[in-house]
């Protein structure tokens, strides 16, 4: 939750290789959603995801988030940083 925005959140995953590909990081976002738009009463979720993780972003679509647009140098590896696409979906 966003402590100047309580009504917002954020959710963010990594899966690991042995478990990519079967669904988890879908399951994850879609119990994540019950916590945040039920228990919390979120008004909006968002994920960024690096633009070029193409697996992210379909987990995203398929849980019905809407591309809004790209952050730029908002991800930070080390020292590089890197442009994420937002996607949010909102009650």
């Amino acid at each position: 939750m966003d402590q100047h925005r309580p009504w917002a959140g954020e959710i963010g995953y990594l899966v690991d290789n042995a478990y990519q590909g079967q669904g988890v990081a879908t399951e994850a976002v879609k119990q994540l959603e019950k916590i945040g738009f039920g228990e919390l009463k979120l008004q909006r979720i968002v994920i960024l995801m690096d633009i070029r993780n193409l697996a992210s972003e379909q987990v995203a679509r398929k849980c019905g988030y809407e591309k809004e647009g790209v952050a730029k140098k908002i991800h930070r590896i080390r020292k590089e940083y890197y442009d994420c696409f937002v996607y949010a979906k909102t009650m």
